[in-house]
């Protein structure tokens, strides 16, 4: 079974524009929340990351905002094979894409992390917000994504209606 980790920066609790609270409502069972601490890191989600037991879903494009600062010396490859996240926790970061940047910056762990980007993607289809990364999804199209990679059709076509309607408030 899926088990997908929302890291939340602090500020996105209260926005109310925050897509992940969607994925956490509409399935607690694959998807749990950690509030990010630059301070204080969740000792389980850390070890996990370091002993490659999480990956971390991130872009792996030219604007990746990873690349436009120092990159950790090894960086790990890319998993190409969906049936991966099946055996691992994928990380998303439930954040701006300048708060991400902050949080991977700041957080060695997730420094150390695997990385899996998601293949084939269309551009973001949130409106709520404007994007600050070409062709970055908002963290419940993640979810779908992943979702729709584990052949997971009926909880991704539950999550589309639910942010179609999210989508139109404005």
């Amino acid at each position: 079974m899926i088990q997908i980790v929302l890291l939340t920066h602090e500020r996105e609790i209260a926005r109310p524009t925050n897509t992940g609270q969607l994925a956490l409502k509409g399935f607690p069972q694959y998807c749990r929340r950690i509030i990010w601490s630059r301070t204080a890191a969740d000792n389980e989600l850390k070890q996990a990351c370091e002993s490659q037991q999480a990956l971390l879903l991130f872009p792996e494009t030219q604007q990746d905002p990873l690349h436009e600062r120092e990159q950790p010396q090894s960086q790990p490859q890319s998993p190409t094979d969906p049936q991966l996240l099946s055996n691992k926790q994928i990380i998303i970061l439930d954040a701006t894409w300048q708060e991400a940047r902050k949080m991977v910056r700041q957080s060695p762990y997730l420094q150390q992390a695997q990385r899996y980007s998601l293949q084939g993607q269309s551009s973001s289809q949130y409106q709520l917000r404007r994007n600050q990364l070409t062709d970055g999804l908002c963290t419940l199209e993640c979810v779908q994504a992943l979702f729709t990679q584990l052949n997971m059709n009926q909880q991704a076509e539950q999550l589309q209606q639910v942010f179609q309607l999210f989508n139109q408030k404005k």
